[in-house]
């Protein structure tokens, strides 16, 4: 006899919340059941999905369900509870369902799927070269959703009418377009159409097509895509990058390119977790290591040894690539660090000003998201800037949280992070908030995500800096708490809350600039203590920066008041140094001599010792954009092939403080008579050395034998390395970012972890 015909008949209700709509949720629900012969019915709801099923056997039908999960599904929560029999005879998919309640995650937007590539290059399908091909396993999501439940009402597909053929698959349980929201096809979906950047409409029966005929012409081309618009033009082509660095006024900044993985691989050394990397739902930008001989022009990342890659993710993309057969640029049509452009409506006249044409479409963007920018380190995701494909995944953090808390970010590579209970939900990329269309664009999706989420702060978190613009956000909650947290222990935050650490650490934040308890410019920074406890330990030297911000564009006033701090005012090396820039050079030393503090203010910035550092080598003395110089001398200490050599630097006590005295490095640095490729390499190994040398006197006063590296300035993968090795050497345990950025994208995560902990219990 079966044993299961023994089994009693029960009913169950079960709540599923996570990433559980859009997914291809419901109808893997819906097919489970009927292979278990089970009735009941499934259905959205703003809290979850709810399933309610009767038969027999339940448990191992659930066992089953949580073991073989759509891909892009994510299970975060589940209950279940016994229910009375009703007897039903089907199993339905009911219509959704709002309640008060949001529980609910939302998929980021996913590159396209491979049964959508198959049938894309399919001539006999019915969707063959259609550009918006998608399914429940691939497209849209955060981008087009306008509110909770996930239903194409509530997105910016509402306007599409399906046809007789979408329709049918949209309510067909059994097919993998069932409730695939953005689905349609040449006869009911979006359209494409091409401009001149006069605003006028060309009259084309292939809108891509002559677009591509545009890009192989040497033009500039802005592509609507998933996130907003992009600007293409052939990567191999000199004067199309000269043409688009002038366009975007952009002098230096590396612009990321699109190329199909055969073509990466021509250009780029590809691991294998690179490659997986590459070819995943998510689809980042990957940073990768040039190969010699490389077919794409210098002008794409001056400088530098890597390039920035990613896939075709979406069927335009695709069609483009085909057609054009040859690598893209695909950098993010934006002003200068401001958020990605994304509506038509407002934004055309940015848009003509930035290309010769634009190929757009008539599917609206709600909510903008510029790619996600990463490197792999240590055979994982490092993550560089965190938007499409990732956001808004959360992170589960290792407290429940009985406030929402909002932290409203830093001024440069802008994010906002909500904490609700034990998760993080951090936003796409923004930009640099410093103008008002950057605010506006942080204040836009912060009202959307309380809308989408169902929240409202009772805690807004703010940067230390009196002068970040985007403070003034925290106004436009009255009844919260506002609370400051310091630029760098924010960074020490981040890092706990993505690692889940909750002991004692040693934190090590090197970085660009941060306003300081001392009313100083931090940056290079040491803390003791855990996520309740953190105190600064020691900090970089203290060194006069001239002119304040504006050394931060012309680097080489820094590097001549470290020359002066390091010789004195009337040393030859100061004198000369000065002289390379004529009277503005002798103008400043006089500054600095006479009048350090009326004229400038003391800082600890790491990022200005790797400015002083290209400076006194000669590899740069204007910055163009963040982390230009240190990228260059990066760039330079990677082909030297290596150094055991050390220079020299001190450990010494001021008041409360250790500090790390790289003064001694430069005087080495300048008296060394290797290649300035050697002495680069050097530099990031001394302060490799300098970093651990500090950490091992953190431990021998508190007994803490945890290493946390977070900052900017620890994107600098060479740095990274020789500093995590060292480390271990030392047997410390390192602990690294991966998820969250380690620069200032980060930010708004440990704002919230550290302005929250005092709430916080288990």
């Amino acid at each position: 006899m079966n044993k299961e015909s023994n089994l009693p008949v029960e009913r169950s209700r079960i709540l599923f919340k996570g990433i559980v709509q859009g997914v291809g949720f419901r109808p893997y629900l819906y097919r489970s059941a009927r292979k278990f012969q089970l009735t009941g019915f499934v259905k959205n709801t703003s809290e979850g999905v709810i399933l309610e099923v009767e038969g027999k056997n339940l448990d191992n039908f659930l066992q089953y369900i949580l073991n073989h999960l759509p891909p892009l599904s994510e299970v975060v929560d589940y209950n279940v509870s016994k229910l009375p029999r009703q007897f039903s005879r089907e199993f339905e998919i009911l219509a959704s369902e709002n309640t008060d309640k949001s529980d609910l995650l939302v998929s980021p937007d996913i590159a396209i799927c491979e049964n959508c590539k198959k049938e894309l290059s399919l001539p006999a399908d019915r969707r063959y070269q259609y550009p918006f091909i998608n399914c429940t396993d691939c497209g849209p999501r955060l981008t087009i959703i306008q509110d909770l439940p996930y239903d194409r009402p509530k997105t910016t597909m509402a306007k599409f009418a399906m046809c007789e053929k979408c329709g049918s698959e949209y309510h067909d349980p059994m097919d993998r377009r069932y409730h695939a929201q953005p689905v349609s096809c040449f006869h009911c979906g979006p359209t494409l159409s091409l401009y001149d950047n006069n605003g006028n409409k060309i009259e084309t029966g292939n809108p891509w097509q002559e677009a591509c005929k545009k890009i192989k012409a040497g033009n500039i081309v802005a592509i609507k895509g998933l996130g907003g618009y992009h600007l293409a033009c052939l990567a191999s082509s000199d004067e199309a990058l000269i043409k688009l660095r002038k366009y975007k006024n952009r002098e230096n900044k590396p612009f990321a390119l699109m190329g199909t993985l055969e073509m990466i691989q021509q250009n780029c050394r590809v691991s294998e977790t690179e490659k997986k990397h590459l070819l995943s739902p998510s689809a980042p930008i990957l940073l990768l290591k040039r190969k010699p001989g490389a077919n794409v022009s210098s002008l794409v990342a001056p400088g530098q040894n890597t390039i920035g890659f990613m896939v075709p993710y979406t069927p335009l993309h695709i069609l483009l690539l085909q057609e054009i057969n040859q690598p893209l640029v695909m950098t993010s049509a934006n002003i200068s660090d401001e958020p990605i452009i994304y509506k038509e409506n407002t934004n055309t006249e940015e848009l003509r000003a930035l290309s010769d044409y634009i190929l757009s479409h008539d599917r609206d963007i709600y909510l903008f998201a510029d790619d996600s920018v990463a490197q792999v380190f240590d055979d994982r995701l490092y993550m560089v800037r965190r938007s499409r494909g990732y956001v808004p995944f959360p992170i589960t953090i290792p407290f429940n949280s009985p406030k929402i808390i909002l932290g409203l970010g830093p001024l440069l590579k802008t994010t906002f992070t909500v904490i609700r209970g034990n998760k993080a939900l951090t936003s796409a990329y923004i930009g640099d908030t410093e103008s008002p269309s950057a605010i506006a664009a942080e204040k836009f999706a912060i009202q959307h995500y309380m809308k989408l989420f169902a929240f409202k702060p009772d805690i807004v978190v703010i940067d230390k800096h009196p002068g970040y613009p985007n403070r003034l956000i925290a106004g436009e909650f009255p009844g919260a708490e506002v609370v400051e947290i310091q630029h760098h222990k924010a960074h020490v935050g981040s890092l706990l809350a993505e690692t889940g650490e909750t002991g004692p650490v040693i934190g090590v934040s090197m970085d660009g600039t941060g306003y300081g308890d001392d009313g100083k410019i931090w940056g290079g920074e040491f803390f003791v203590g855990d996520y309740q406890t953190l105190s600064r330990f020691g900090h970089l030297k203290y060194l006069f920066l001239p002119a304040g911000d504006r050394s931060v564009k012309e680097p080489w006033r820094f590097a001549l008041s470290l020359l002066h701090t390091l010789y004195g005012p009337g040393h030859d090396r100061v004198t000369q140094f000065a002289g390379k820039f004529g009277k503005k050079g002798h103008q400043q030393l006089e500054i600095i001599k006479n009048s350090q503090s009326k004229f400038g203010v003391l800082t600890s910035s790491c990022g200005r010792i790797f400015d002083a550092a290209a400076a006194v080598l000669g590899i740069g003395y204007f910055s163009s954009f963040d982390g230009d110089l240190p990228s260059l001398v990066q760039g330079v200490a990677e082909k030297s092939g290596g150094s055991k050599t050390c220079y020299d630097f001190s450990i010494e006590k001021e008041e409360k403080n250790t500090i790390l005295n790289l003064l001694p490095l430069f005087h080495d640095m300048i008296n060394d008579n290797r290649r300035v490729t050697e002495k680069a390499f050097i530099f990031h190994q001394t302060l490799a050395n300098g970093i651990v040398s500090m950490a091992e006197q953190a431990r021998s006063e508190y007994h803490i034998d945890k290493v946390g590296l977070t900052g900017g300035v620890f994107q600098n993968l060479l740095l990274l390395e020789l500093t995590t090795a060292r480390l271990r050497e030392k047997e410390f345990q390192v602990l690294i970012h991966s998820e969250i950025p380690a620069n200032d994208g980060g930010i708004s995560l440990g704002q919230c972890y550290l302005a929250g902990a005092r709430y916080w219990n288990d």
